[in-house]
């Protein structure tokens, strides 16, 4: 079970923080949840990392669990990649001298890659990690409608819209539950979170996201099930190609089957193997 924290005091409030202590970790992994969820929903596999001498920390992005921010306003981007950086610093002033390993799941998957770009501390981690990450969707957005939210965005950018989620395309019943019965959990994104989601997700498939390259030669381990309801594996299989052409280092695997929250697994599936792969590339490095 975590334990909890202030992560970052602000004037309007709080970024809420979670850690899954360990002693003299092997590594410690910080972890970057996606839309409508918190960094409290990882404790499973938090825990089967600790049982491996791996400590965890996880915030609850800013619109989220007891974070500041009406609920799923994670935005702007500059002000989330500066609550990365505050997770990032946390990590390393608690465990001086250990690697860190930086891993995004979802919308967390798509601000990970955009940190890995250009965030102030992105050569830092000496690895990243992102499952299924929000590069496009398995339902486009309608052009009207998007050029809708886009405009909103910039008059009222905090407007919220539903962002409805069927549990039982996220993973298998007994990992993913409670999910809509969890007060912790909302199905709401503002319309400059949804934009700049979009928006640096194409630019991040299409390879014109900002990239200082300090970043490209640590290790990431990219993964995506194919089975996947929500976020289009093709985004994530365009990325890895373009990163595998570019020289990154990168691993990407698809886990057939899978639906999104791969370290959830399927109907039939706990995920177990995910969580299990995480392990033994976080040791090999």
């Amino acid at each position: 079970m975590y334990e909890t924290f202030t992560l970052r005091q602000l004037v309007a409030g709080k970024i809420q923080g979670y850690s899954w202590p360990c002693e003299d970790p092997r590594k410690v992994v910080c972890i970057v949840h996606g839309i409508g969820e918190y960094g409290g929903r990882f404790d499973r596999v938090a825990e089967r990392f600790r049982q491996q001498k791996i400590a965890s920390l996880a915030l609850d992005l800013r619109g989220h669990g007891d974070s500041v921010g009406k609920k799923g306003h994670c935005a702007p981007r500059s002000e989330v990649l500066a609550d990365i950086d505050a997770l990032l610093e946390y990590a390393s002033d608690l465990y001086p001298q250990k690697d860190i390993v930086l891993y995004g799941h979802s919308m967390g998957g798509n601000i990970v890659l955009d940190y890995r770009g250009r965030g102030t501390f992105n050569d830092r981690p000496s690895a990243y990690i992102i499952s299924a990450p929000w590069v496009r969707l398995v339902r486009p957005v309608p052009a009207a409608l998007y050029k809708l939210v886009k405009l909103i965005s910039r008059i009222a950018p905090s407007f919220t819209i539903s962002s409805e989620v069927n549990e039982s395309t996220l993973g298998h019943p007994q990992s993913v539950k409670p999910y809509k019965d969890n007060p912790m959990v909302h199905n709401r994104i503002s319309a400059l979170c949804a934009v700049d989601g979009f928006e640096i997700g194409l630019r991040l498939e299409e390879g014109t996201q900002e990239d200082n390259g300090k970043a490209s030669a640590i290790p990431a381990l990219l993964m995506h099930g194919d089975a996947d309801k929500i976020c289009s594996i093709e985004g994530s299989r365009r990325i890895a190609k373009r990163m595998t052409e570019k020289g990154d280092a990168v691993t990407y695997i698809e886990w057939p089957g899978l639906y999104h929250e791969i370290h959830n697994g399927n109907a039939d599936s706990r995920g177990d193997e995910v969580i299990a792969k995480m392990i033994a590339w976080m040791a090999a490095l």
